[in-house]
């Protein structure tokens, strides 16, 4: 058994996003108080936070989830081990997990859904969703070469896989969801405060985008598989503002693409004077993990790594 925790304080919030007025109602039961029209609030992120007794680190840390995704990615792993949020609570660590616009606990924006439904707008106006299925997973986040079929050494629990299906969700993956979902950041880190941010996947690209607007509240970046196509969208004006934060980039096994997109971002923010790490684990002997790095058997050995890059890299003593 781990020892207890101890924590000082624990909350949620939420941030961002605007009212919209929302008809739900066809006119065929106007009295039907499940389905009133009215407004509704959209396009904000929930966060879930926890400060332990002894805090050890002086900014806290924002988990953000990949696409189809929520926080919840980050706590307990399928197999029963403590996630992310736990370890680094144990650490020292005040952590906030963070769930993005239109993703778990930030709620949903059904106003275009229902104008469909309504009549009011054309089946094309829906926006486009997506949730993985179990044999996408398998192959797109590398557990193994066919549906079913783990690789020798993978890192990521298969027996277990059908606990993690549980856990993901549907997304929007319309283009204007980025947008969204850095504008609530940004007003979220204007509630808390400075942080350090980790993302996963494509929560890679918007949080490069959230440093570019508040390079002084973010302390530092833990891009956990950026995806490839992050890097072509941050502005080239983006880049000085995104040179001033220190940046590290992990990378697990059998992802030639990333490496290759990874380190070519690496060399524009260098050229800036930038401070960015490209961790690749199979160069440091670690073996099979996929791209669900936070929830494979050794996740407690890449925690330690980002642990100690924060500590070398954004964290002084006096901080400590």
């Amino acid at each position: 058994m781990s020892e207890p925790l101890h924590v000082a304080r624990q909350g949620s919030l939420e941030a961002g996003g605007r009212l919209v007025y929302s008809a739900t109602n066809d006119g065929e039961d106007p009295d039907n108080w499940r389905w009133p029209a009215g407004h509704v609030h959209i396009d904000h992120v929930y966060a879930h936070y926890q400060y332990p007794v002894e805090q050890k680190y002086a900014y806290p840390i924002l988990f953000n989830s990949g696409g189809g995704h929520s926080a919840r990615v980050y706590d307990t792993t399928p197999d029963g081990r403590e996630g992310w949020l736990t370890q680094f609570l144990r650490a020292g660590f005040a952590v906030y997990g963070v769930d993005r616009v239109n993703t778990g606990r930030a709620g949903t924006d059904i106003t275009k859904i229902n104008e469909v439904r309504l009549g009011r707008a054309p089946a094309a106006e829906l926006p486009a969703l997506n949730r993985y299925a179990a044999e996408s997973c398998w192959t797109t986040f590398r557990w193994g070469p066919v549906y079913g079929e783990p690789f020798a050494d993978t890192q990521f629990p298969v027996d277990y896989a059908s606990t993690y299906y549980m856990q993901t969700l549907s997304n929007y993956r319309d283009p204007a969801e980025d947008g969204k979902s850095v504008d609530a950041f940004v007003e979220l880190y204007d509630k808390i405060g400075p942080a350090t941010l980790q993302t996963w996947s494509s929560s890679g690209l918007l949080g490069y985008l959230t440093a570019v607007r508040r390079p002084s509240l973010v302390k530092g970046i833990l891009a956990i598989e950026s995806s490839v196509t992050a890097f072509d969208n941050i502005p080239e004006s983006g880049l000085e503002a995104l040179a001033s934060v220190p940046i590290i980039i992990v990378i697990g096994d059998r992802a030639p693409d990333r490496i290759g997109a990874s380190g070519a971002f690496a060399e524009r923010l260098r050229a800036r004077g930038g401070d960015i790490t490209v961790d690749v684990l199979p160069d440091a002997g670690i073996r099979g993990n996929g791209h669900t790095l936070m929830l494979e058997k050794n996740n407690d050995v890449i925690m330690r790594r980002l642990l100690a890059w924060l500590q070398s890299r954004v964290y002084s003593e006096a901080q400590r």
